[in-house]
């Protein structure tokens, strides 16, 4: 069963398949003042650089980013001696300049190194392993990260000590990168055991499966990490896994095709929920974005995420509603090349998005949540609006989901025409916590183009951000 889509009447533009030919659109700018663009030294004598900005987390009244130098010059990964290694930001106030808080190369103490911030989050712990309620609630900002030597991956955490203002590291798990095994964590949720009360923080570690770390306050980093894989119990996965999310007191995350869930107990096990194929392309992704949403047919939530398989992707996001027997169904929303032809008036032969979530706020006006989905494209056409030698769009894309499943499109920085700044890629979406209803937005994606100091990060009133700026 397949929802009809009632996105595209919204964007105000006629309406055009992809693959499609028609004149360039265009699309009024608003105000956007740029947060950190990289390429330069804080006052603590460290580089803020980057290629991407991975992502964007407000925790304890400040803001932190993590960056990437995937295609940077200061990261060189042959053979193995790499310069910079990711670095995690932090801005004190809005009209603030970024600081290196932490650079994960320098900072493990076994000489590895780090080309990716893969996953920064605050999270809280309100139990132990044994589901005992804490004496109060140790709400920490983790940051892992995946390494290499030669032979073996690393997934590495940091933990900050929000008192002394630093970081103690940990490695959660290494091993053999034998088959072309990654060793990439891309996301981690706080869950609790509904059967042993156990509450744990479930990490994705990369083509090795799924872990978990308890909250143990004798520990440096204050995670105690199991020592065995939870699943899969044997092997690998043959991708990397995007993306991890509770829904109706459950556990899910997603691998290539497959969303599994898990079934809770002393000896918890998973099963399949969705799959949507094999042959997925492990540089693309699959299903990622993981987000809950309110089931729009009865109670309970739905998952939102977008389908990208490979290199044709058009992006497209899709529903899985609980069915009221235990299962789910999955339906079509909108996909991502008909918003980015309809918007632009060209042919779109590629589309990703939902690079980390699809992020929710109100409505200032209706209260509703709403959904912000960064995306990106590639042009067969309008060759000025590229990014050179890409063929993707060099302006940076966003789609706003409303609860009725209709869509509007926008960009960061308004819309691009040559010489402004190349930005490409929305990844990472962030309300600030200076108390001035601004909303930041960082990215760009190297896309195995050179891409020195190319992460960047703007900020603008969530008006603005939402299109509502000019409204009477």
């Amino acid at each position: 069963m397949q929802l009809v889509s009632k996105s595209l009447a919204l964007i105000g533009l006629a309406v055009f398949a992809c693959g499609s030919d028609s004149a360039s659109a265009q699309q009024t700018g608003d105000v956007w003042t740029q947060s950190y663009d990289a390429g330069y030294v804080d006052t603590g004598g460290a580089y803020a650089g980057g290629s991407e900005i991975m992502h964007l987390v407000p925790h304890k009244k400040r803001l932190y980013a993590a960056n990437g130098y995937w295609e940077d010059s200061r990261w060189v990964n042959r053979p193995y001696a790499e310069k910079q290694s990711a670095q995690v930001l932090r801005l004190d106030s809005a009209d603030g300049r970024w600081e290196v808080d932490l650079d994960m190369g320098r900072s493990n103490g076994r000489g590895l190194r780090y080309m990716k911030g893969n996953i920064l989050k605050s999270v809280t712990f309100t139990r132990d392993e044994f589901g005992k309620l804490l004496p109060r609630p140790q709400n920490l900002l983790v940051m892992a990260a995946g390494a290499y030597t030669r032979e073996h991956g690393v997934v590495s955490a940091w933990v900050r000590d929000d008192a002394a203002s630093t970081w103690n590291h940990g490695i959660v798990k290494h091993g053999s990168r034998a088959g072309g095994t990654r060793w990439v964590p891309r996301d981690m949720e706080i869950y609790r055991d509904k059967v042993t009360g156990s509450e744990r923080l479930f990490l994705l570690l990369g083509n090795p499966g799924i872990i978990s770390g308890a909250y143990d306050a004798s520990q440096p980093t204050k995670i105690r990490w199991n020592k065995n894989v939870e699943f899969p119990a044997s092997g690998t996965f043959s991708t990397r896994p995007l993306g991890i999310v509770e829904a109706n007191g459950s556990l899910f995350f997603s691998v290539g095709g497959v969303i599994y869930q898990r079934i809770d107990g002393p000896s918890p096990t998973y099963t399949e929920v969705l799959n949507l194929g094999d042959g997925v392309n492990t540089d693309v992704g699959g299903i990622r974005g993981l987000t809950t949403i309110a089931n729009p047919h009865s109670t309970g939530q739905s998952i939102l995420f977008l389908w990208a398989p490979g290199g044709g992707s058009i992006g497209q996001i899709k529903r899985l509603d609980p069915d009221g027997s235990g299962g789910y169904t999955a339906y079509d929303e909108a996909n991502m090349c008909d918003l980015m032809s309809a918007k632009l008036g060209v042919k779109v032969g590629y589309t990703l998005g939902a690079h980390s979530n699809m992020y929710a706020v109100a409505h200032p006006t209706t209260g509703k949540p709403v959904h912000i989905i960064g995306f990106q494209g590639r042009l067969q056409g309008n060759d000025h609006l590229r990014w050179k030698g890409s063929g993707l769009y060099a302006g940076a894309m966003y789609a706003i989901r409303a609860t009725d499943q209709t869509y509007t499109v926008h960009e960061v920085n308004g819309a691009y025409a040559p010489g402004k700044p190349v930005l490409v890629s929305p990844r990472t979406f962030a309300r600030s916590p200076f108390g001035d209803n601004l909303l930041f937005i960082g990215g760009h994606d190297a896309s195995n183009k050179s891409s020195d100091d190319m992460a960047w990060i703007f900020e603008a009133s969530l008006d603005v951000v939402l299109g509502l700026a000019d409204d009477p």
